[in-house]
């Protein structure tokens, strides 16, 4: 149910913000106390308030955080599909309130370079700087910075704000998007082509592709491998063995055409426990 400045959710089976916002998926938010979250998004904002038996997503754009946080989609089918795969039943049972978001291309491009070989306290504390530095003054908070902004920055500019050895990777990329290169297209490329488009702009690897693809464009063709997915791999197949090449090829095939809501659901739950 939803009305003007605020989207209402009763059923929670397929819904909990923690889970949604604390899966590794997002870096723009702040938990304000139990079940009471604000969510940020390119320029848009909303408060987020979950308790007795049910969610309330208050916000200016209720249209835009509808599809953001995917509300249109069945996910009680994609459960359903995936409970019988391996390690399946006990990942959705922990992390059962999980959905992928919708989140904007741009952002995530920027977002998951500086994620790399990185942590979650300091992936936020780098983003907020460069919102704050680079991005338009809302009301009380920073929208993203757009490419172009970005790009009349260089890579002393990223270093200053924290970004490390990732500093020259946000000055080119934010030139080549500026200046062209299209992340609409990658929208009608399947996971293979379209990871390889990204994997053209620098400090963009094969692991933060995916991510983007499945975060930014909604992908399920995707398998993002990192360490605790290697875990996963492990347990999955009885042997850590392979490269992440592999890895993520071994299981897009077991978990098919879910393979990204599989990866989210085992990622948190192996995390976290």
């Amino acid at each position: 149910m939803s009305g003007k400045n605020s989207i209402i959710i009763t059923e929670l089976s397929c819904f909990d913000i923690k889970h949604i916002l604390e899966c590794g998926q997002i870096f723009r938010f702040d938990r304000l106390s139990d079940g009471e979250y604000r969510v940020y998004s390119k320029d848009k904002t909303a408060l987020v308030i979950q308790k007795d038996g049910k969610a309330e997503i208050i916000t200016d754009d209720a249209d835009y955080f509808y599809r953001f946080f995917d509300l249109g989609r069945d996910y009680s089918q994609i459960k359903d599909a995936l409970r019988d795969r391996p390690f399946m039943r006990e990942a959705i049972e922990y992390g059962g309130g999980i959905r992928i978001l919708n989140q904007d291309k741009w952002e995530m491009l920027i977002s998951f370079i500086i994620s790399a070989n990185n942590h979650i306290p300091r992936i936020k504390g780098i983003i907020d700087r460069l919102c704050t530095r680079l991005g338009e003054r809302m009301d009380g908070y920073y929208a993203f910075p757009t490419a172009e902004k970005m790009a009349e920055r260089d890579a002393d500019f990223y270093a200053s704000i924290g970004a490390g050895y990732r500093a020259p990777y946000l000055a080119a990329t934010a030139r080549a998007v500026a200046e062209g290169f299209d992340l609409d297209a990658i929208a009608d490329m399947d996971g293979k082509e379209g990871g390889k488009r990204l994997c053209s702009l620098l400090g963009v690897g094969p692991k933060v592709a995916d991510c983007i693809l499945l975060f930014g464009y909604h992908k399920q063709d995707v398998f993002p491998v990192d360490t605790w997915i290697k875990k996963v791999y492990k347990d999955v197949v009885g042997d850590g063995a392979g490269n992440n090449a592999l890895i993520r090829k071994k299981l897009i095939e077991i978990y098919g055409e879910y393979s990204g809501y599989a990866q989210q659901y085992l990622f948190y739950n192996k995390r976290e426990n």
